[in-house]
């Protein structure tokens, strides 16, 4: 249970729902007891909800409200993004790096197998993939790339805009996953130059279950879900009303710049010279530029999930790694070649728009109890 009093540092893993999104959720679902497909008062004041949302997100997104379509969440998107692009049997190319989001990786293995030719593009300690990489794997065939605005991890911003005019000039599409970069950057699909752009909900202050994936137009896009079409045949399913009505909501606060307050990295670096006072031997991952909000940190010689949990019982939440990365070590910072016992011995901070700075003091405050508290390792080396 996360009490009022708590400090919550895992706005990357998923963000509290905003009153005014909340109230959006609880208004739609009194007010859109009928379905969105139906031509009747009801099913009519359904689709003026989820009409008003797509032009919320669209106009949030440099979109056009014909560009948008609303799904589940980041992991359905980034599944019909790629899925939706390949044509079963017919093979091409999809290019990606070993620091996406298993949503994006693990898609790709799937297409993979099906047969289409897979090249996961590596990077080195600064987490930051290198656009002479991303050209080399431009080969004959190449329909897709697919790379994340900032990572989730490490909040180390990859070069979106260069690889799009890569991309742009060899007829080759760009998909961008910004599900950690929404609410923290501003995100605009014309200035990035991308195709295809997926986005989570819950990572914006909107309840769980609902995302958006843009697809430019013109774009030739298969369903990834088959049903009795809606959302103009490419996405069936009967819409998730208040969810989206909530999400749009949230786009309109994005637009007003009701979370600006997180663009700001002044909390973050109050939070990381604290914890190498506190730590002169703690590491920082990657090398910036970063997410404003993102901390990725490693304690030699510590446990990140015994860390986690001593701040936890504080009253402190934070992750250990990324929020789906389980018992596994990250992924991405094995990519980044740190090794196993390194990414064990890291957590991540990620702040939010109502973080303040005497979160962060309180933050400081439990991490030296839990430095003092929990067991060294001992000839562990990070």
């Amino acid at each position: 249970m996360v009490r009022m009093s708590d400090v919550y540092l895992d706005i990357n893993g998923s963000t509290p729902v905003h009153p005014a999104v909340l109230d959006a959720y609880v208004e739609s679902t009194r007010a859109t007891c009928g379905n969105a497909s139906a031509s009747h008062p009801a099913g009519l004041l359904a689709q003026e909800h989820i009409a008003r949302a797509r032009a919320a997100a669209a106009s949030a997104l440099g979109a056009s409200s014909d560009e948008i379509w609303f799904t589940s969440g980041g992991t359905e998107s980034n599944n019909w993004a790629l899925k939706g692009l390949f044509s079963p049997g017919q093979g091409g190319r999809l290019v990606t790096t070993a620091i996406e989001h298993k949503s994006v990786l693990r898609t790709a293995d799937a297409l993979a197998r099906a047969g289409v030719e897979l090249e996961v593009v590596a990077v080195g300690g600064s987490g930051r993939v290198e656009v002479a990489d991303i050209e080399r794997a431009l080969r004959a065939g190449t329909r897709v790339v697919s790379l994340m605005v900032a990572n989730n991890e490490t909040g180390v911003l990859q070069p979106v805009r260069e690889v799009a005019a890569l991309c742009r000039a060899r007829g080759v599409l760009l998909h961008c996953d910004a599900v950690a970069a929404i609410g923290k950057l501003p995100i605009d699909v014309r200035d990035l130059g991308c195709d295809l752009l997926s986005i989570s909900g819950h990572k914006l202050y909107a309840p769980k279950g609902c995302g958006v994936l843009y697809v430019r137009r013109g774009v030739a896009l298969a369903p990834l879900i088959d049903g009795c079409g809606q959302q103009c045949g490419m996405r069936s399913g009967t819409e998730n009303t208040a969810a989206v009505a909530a999400l749009g909501r949230a786009f309109e606060l994005l637009a007003a710049g009701s979370f600006d307050s997180a663009r700001s990295p002044e909390l973050r670096e109050r939070l990381w010279n604290g914890i190498r006072a506190l730590e002169p031997r703690a590491l920082r991952n990657g090398e910036g530029p970063w997410l404003p909000n993102t901390l990725s940190v490693t304690f030699p010689g510590r446990t990140g999930a015994e860390l986690q949990r001593a701040l936890g019982a504080q009253g402190v939440h934070c992750a250990a790694g990324s929020a789906a990365t389980g018992s596994a070590p990250s992924h991405v910072l094995m990519a980044m070649g740190k090794g196993e016992a390194h990414a064990r011995a890291t957590l991540r901070f990620s702040l939010g728009h109502s973080t303040r700075a005497d979160d962060i003091e309180r933050a400081l405050a439990a991490l030296a109890s839990a430095l003092r508290e929990a067991p060294q390792l001992q000839g562990a080396h990070a």
